[in-house]
């Protein structure tokens, strides 16, 4: 993932200590991403030690309690009052405490392990960035979501490496395969492209473990190209609606290594030149890194009525 431009590693893509590891959080209501009211903090804790929700939360208020708030191993806040756009993250140290809000209902922590950071505890005592040691923890989110809403708990799992480091003795040969989901769309809807991505490790003389670790988080830089394909002998063939450099930093990719994309139809309607009707055959090209290969995937296509 990429905020502002910056390469950080999510939680599940093997994120280890020296590293700059993004922790999401995103919240829905009735089936909807739903902005916050507020964001008292976020708190992070080994998981060894609180291995039950009782262990960090007062049993009257259920918010982390005193004894807990004094254990913190970082701790994030908002900044002047407020949360930050994602805009407006960058890589000094004074950035790397603060809450930022990356879409609706969509907000993130970073990490980071690459310079020395600090923040501080709720009695306000500064605190170094201690998830400096491999294992689990837990990233507690303490938030309001309406106004009238008493303060919430939410736990999630972190889990730190001391590195990803993988030495090989020959050359890494990778395969990768795609395919796109949806394949039929009504004009109108507002819907993510989704294509899940299959790369395998094909050397035979490594570690079943290492191709495991070397499958994922390593498909970066992912792109989308957009074209409708016209029947009208009228119009161009193929006419552009979205080219990759208009989805630079805009396609997401899972842990699992599946990009995402939200295509909102409308931008077919708006009087594009030579598109002609807003339906009809659409294809997206998937362009990506892998290692040091640049890939563009075959035509996918799909279909909107």
């Amino acid at each position: 993932m990429n905020l502002n431009g910056i390469e950080v590693v999510e939680r599940h893509n093997h994120p280890g200590t020296l590293s700059r590891n993004v922790l999401r959080a995103s919240f829905l209501n009735n089936g909807s991403f739903q902005d916050l009211y507020d964001i008292s903090s976020v708190s992070l804790f080994y998981k060894s030690q609180n291995t039950s929700p009782s262990s960090i939360l007062d049993s009257s208020t259920q918010l982390i309690s005193d004894e807990a708030a004094s254990s913190v191993r970082f701790r994030w806040t908002l900044s002047s009052g407020e949360i930050l756009d994602a805009s407006v993250y960058a890589t000094d140290a004074a950035k790397q405490s603060y809450v930022y809000k990356t879409g609706t209902g969509q907000y993130a922590v970073v990490l980071d392990g690459t310079q020395s950071v600090t923040s501080e505890d709720r009695f306000g005592n500064v605190i170094n960035n201690q998830a400096s040691s491999t294992g689990s923890y837990i990233d507690v989110w303490t938030v309001k979501l309406t106004a009238a809403s008493d303060w919430t708990i939410f736990i999630h799992e972190l889990k730190l490496f001391q590195d990803s480091l993988v030495s090989l003795t020959e050359p890494l040969l990778l395969k990768s395969k795609t395919s796109l989901t949806p394949n039929k769309v009504r004009l109108g809807e507002v819907i993510d492209l989704k294509v899940p991505t299959e790369i395998t490790v094909m050397n035979r003389n490594i570690d079943q473990s290492v191709k495991n670790t070397l499958s994922t988080g390593i498909l970066k830089d992912a792109q989308f190209r957009i074209l409708k394909h016209n029947e009208d002998s009228n119009l161009p063939a193929r006419v552009e609606v979205s080219g990759y450099s208009d989805t630079v930093g805009l396609v997401e990719v899972t842990s699992d290594n599946t990009m995402l994309f939200s295509f909102d139809t409308a931008v077919l309607t708006s009087g594009l030149a030579d598109l002609g009707s807003g339906t009809g055959t659409y294809s997206v090209e998937a362009k990506y890194t892998l290692l040091n290969e640049t890939i563009i995937s075959p035509m996918m296509y799909f279909t909107v009525r």
